[in-house]
């Protein structure tokens, strides 16, 4: 399963617009007209160096918002299964839920997302789905059935719509997707192989299907159809992929181990927290642990069935008791299993906090239940209130953290560091403790960030900029938006907005702020260093408990850097930047920087390129058969990179 994303090689980036010349943003919205010839310069303004255009910026301003009609329901109920279809229904295997509404055309085709059909679905032909189909409004779609192709459609439909809406309300914005396209293709049966992907050339997720063969080892018929469009967690895994290709233009390269773990994890972090916002899933957990989540075990596991009609129990299985610590030279999907265990480990943290007063209550003052002991439905409905709302929580949680992330070259600690400043940013008061559980899940495992002098809240928190900067034209009275503050009005505006802090970036006094440097400088000899390419600029829009909204905006600028090859190492590309987040009157909140003069981070990136066999595509092109794991990484491991 679940190999992440095929792409082109490495572009270059060519800009929509020519390189523009940083100027002082003027007063009243300031820089350049919307056209996509070079900025204004400000009277008596000290130029600074030159800067670009990415061409995602268009592409985000012309992500499409659907428009609810008059008399258009607010959602459409559809039958999915929660967990795999060789599940039992006690277990909560299947559930109705509610995505939002939207006029659909036949295969479904929505303003997202397109499921298309295959040439390579193995039992008889069928027509074209059409989820309007009256028999099918008034039943809530199709019954789930592992041999449905119909089914097969609005599954993958279903759940790609919620897994979106869970980011888009998380982010408080549309989402674009990484390639020029406002829909997604979905394929239930592309190609036969115990195997997904998300394919960025095809604007595609893929999914396959593969007939199980007679052994011992099998508790499955010879013969028998596994079809990866069935598992909930495959779905929400490819899709994230999907999302986070969108959300970060350069977190497909992988320029250290963790790139590509965080990929994996995170695709599997949000499979498995979604899957515990359905209650029955839930409730059936709560009983067989009896209430105790510590105990791992089955929920504890992803892709059943998929690995099932293999001969494994699973993909793959968390590991809640902090026994498997972090290693650099480990496979992708073995450093994001250790990234999911320990947020499923805060998870459980806090849900054993939160629950012990329902258990106290329930059992005159004991901490646990008895065993062998009944639950009343009034604690079962409680706990699993509890354990259903906290999942939605931390979800949310770790999609806002993606925008305090840096633009390139994450790690795990970073992402620590953009969980506990992006939740600080917007719930300072942290009465349950989330933040303190993540972080001692996280020393749990040894996932450490870089230059922090100690594991503390205070300390992990991004830094603010050394000096005030404000552009006055981001102010959000001067932002234009197209009838919700989660969309631009037009590409124009968001050019203009990315002119904007390219001419403030840019100046001299702030190139080393942003990790920014003049590519003239002679420091660089003999590399060649790129402009700066302001990649994205995005709405912040977010809801804290207290009811208040906070609105701001969020980009990212990159530089590249071609370092020359030399005493025995190769040529390889090297990027720095900024993720910068701004508050509601255009002020400079947070800079997440990562300089492109760093010689460490270069060195380190040096020996990494070495080691992977000259190659640093971790997400290009890499699809194995389920059950097997590429070498560790490291010298002594790998060679180079299959492709």
């Amino acid at each position: 399963m679940v190999e992440r994303i095929v792409s082109t090689p490495d572009e270059p980036e060519v800009p929509d617009t020519p390189p523009a010349t940083a100027a002082v943003a003027q007063t009243q919205g300031g820089g350049s007209p919307s056209g996509d010839g070079p900025p204004d310069v400000a009277p008596g303004a000290a130029p600074g160096i030159a800067f670009r255009l990415g061409r995602r910026l268009r592409w985000s301003a012309q992500t499409p918002r659907y428009e609810r009609k008059d008399g258009d329901p607010v959602y459409r109920p559809l039958r999915i299964y929660t967990i795999d279809p060789s599940r039992s229904r006690r277990e909560g295997q299947t559930a109705e839920i509610n995505i939002p509404y939207e006029r659909l055309r036949k295969g479904p085709n929505g303003a997202r997302f397109r499921v298309l059909k295959a040439k390579s679905w193995p039992l008889d032909n069928y027509d074209d789905v059409d989820l309007n189909a009256v028999g099918l409004l008034i039943n809530n779609g199709r019954d789930p059935a592992p041999t449905d192709p119909v089914f097969h459609h609005q599954m993958v439909y279903a759940v790609a719509m919620t897994t979106y809406a869970i980011f888009r309300a998380a982010l408080g914005r549309e989402l674009s997707w990484g390639f020029p396209d406002s829909k997604l293709n979905l394929v239930p049966h592309a190609f036969e192989e115990a195997n997904a992907q998300y394919v960025r050339d095809r604007k595609a997720l893929l999914f396959g299907w593969y007939k199980v063969e007679a052994s011992n080892r099998v508790d499955m018929p010879g013969g028998a159809l596994i079809f990866s469009c069935l598992s909930h967690d495959v779905i929400a895994h490819e899709l994230t992929h999907a999302l986070l290709d969108g959300l970060r233009v350069r977190f497909d390269r992988a320029s250290n181990p963790d790139v590509g773990g965080f990929h994996e994890g995170f695709a599997d972090l949000v499979a498995m927290l979604q899957r515990f916002t359905y209650r029955n899933v839930v409730r059936s957990i709560i009983l067989n642990t009896h209430g105790d989540l510590t105990k791992a075990g089955e929920w504890s596991r992803l892709v059943y069935e998929l690995a099932r009609g293999k001969g494994t129990s699973a993909l793959r299985s968390i590991d809640l008791a902090g026994a498997h610590r972090y290693n650099p030279q480990a496979e992708e999907h073995e450093l994001g299993t250790i990234l999911v265990s320990a947020l499923l480990d805060a998870f459980v943290t806090i849900y054993t906090h939160k629950a012990a007063g329902f258990i106290r209550l329930a059992t005159g003052g004991r901490k646990t239940l008895s065993e062998g002991e009944a639950m009343s439905a009034d604690l079962l409905n409680e706990l699993t209130h509890t354990a259903s709302r906290l999942a939605g929580h931390l979800l949310t949680m770790c999609i806002r953290a993606i925008d305090y992330c840096p633009p390139v070259d994450i790690t795990l600690g970073e992402y620590l560091r953009a969980l506990i400043t992006a939740d600080f940013d917007l719930v300072p008061d942290d009465i349950w403790s989330y933040r303190e559980a993540l972080i001692d899940a996280f020393r749990k495992r040894h996932i450490f960030p870089g230059s922090v002098p100690a594991l503390s809240e205070d300390a992990l928190l991004w830094d603010r900029p050394r000096h005030k900067i404000v552009i006055p034209g981001l102010n959000f009275g001067e932002l234009r938006f197209s009838a919700d503050p989660g969309c631009a009005a037009d590409a124009a505006e968001v050019l203009r907005q990315a002119r904007l802090i390219g001419e403030t970036i840019c100046l001299p006094e702030n190139l080393d702020t942003f990790g920014l440097a003049d590519p003239k400088d002679k420091y660089f000899a003999p590399d060649k260093v790129d402009p700066p390419v302001i990649e994205s600029v995005r709405s912040l829009r977010r809801v804290g408990p207290d009811g208040q909204l906070a609105f701001g905006l969020v980009a990212e600028v990159i530089q590249r850097r071609f370092v020359q090859g030399g005493g025995g190492y190769p040529s390889f590309t090297f990027r720095g930047g900024a993720t910068i987040i701004f508050g509601g009157e255009g002020e400079v909140r947070y800079v997440i920087a990562k300089s492109v003069k760093s010689e460490t981070r270069l060195m380190r990136q040096r020996d990494y390129t070495m080691n992977s066999g000259g190659d640093v595509f971790a997400l290009d092109k890499c699809r194995h058969e389920l059950g097997k794991k590429r070498p560790p990484r490291g010298p002594a491991g790998r060679g180079k990179v299959e492709h």
